[in-house]
């Protein structure tokens, strides 16, 4: 019942920040996102997945502009130990520009996010949002081209960071 009460809550409360966005004049626009997820393999640790995340995105000129480490905001507030969870923020500066020029509302995809997280099994994961394939073929050609080579460089990174290729 208690579950119940909070689901309710939960609801109330999202759509009165929604009426309350609504009235501060915020508009929307909808678009489709992808997540890609990819299990870290048993033998690859937390941080090997890291490290290989981060030269596989240097080996394709994607900037490591900085980290979240969640993990220890939520232990710091619960005082628990939390499983490790860490989002990291990768950025082609020149590709974001030409997006930007593009369509403005890019932004919203800006840094590119990698996250590497452990589950309640003790899993790791390796997960990002990817943009639709509908939001980068309606770009310039340029622009298109160039988030497609970060889109790619995004996948490799993932894949690299479960292989624990170095």
């Amino acid at each position: 019942m208690n579950k119940i009460r909070i689901l309710f809550a939960l609801l109330f409360a999202s759509i009165m920040q929604t009426a309350v966005a609504e009235d501060a004049g915020i508009g929307y626009t909808n678009v489709q996102l992808q997540i890609a997820r990819i299990q870290v393999l048993d033998s690859v640790s937390f941080d090997d997945a890291v490290e290989s995340l981060k030269l596989r995105a240097n080996q394709h000129n994607l900037k490591f502009v900085g980290v979240n480490k969640l993990y220890k905001e939520i232990e710091s507030l619960t005082g628990k130990p939390s499983k490790r969870i860490e989002i990291f923020n990768f950025c082609d500066g020149l590709t974001a520009n030409k997006m930007l020029a593009a369509d403005p509302l890019m932004i919203a995809f800006m840094p590119c996010r990698i996250a590497v997280l452990e589950d309640k099994d003790g899993k790791r994961w390796v997960i990002s949002m990817m943009m639709d394939l509908k939001l980068i073929q309606a770009m310039p050609e340029d622009t298109r081209k160039s988030a497609e080579r970060v889109m790619a460089a995004m996948k490799d990174m993932m894949v690299a960071a479960s292989q624990g290729d170095l």
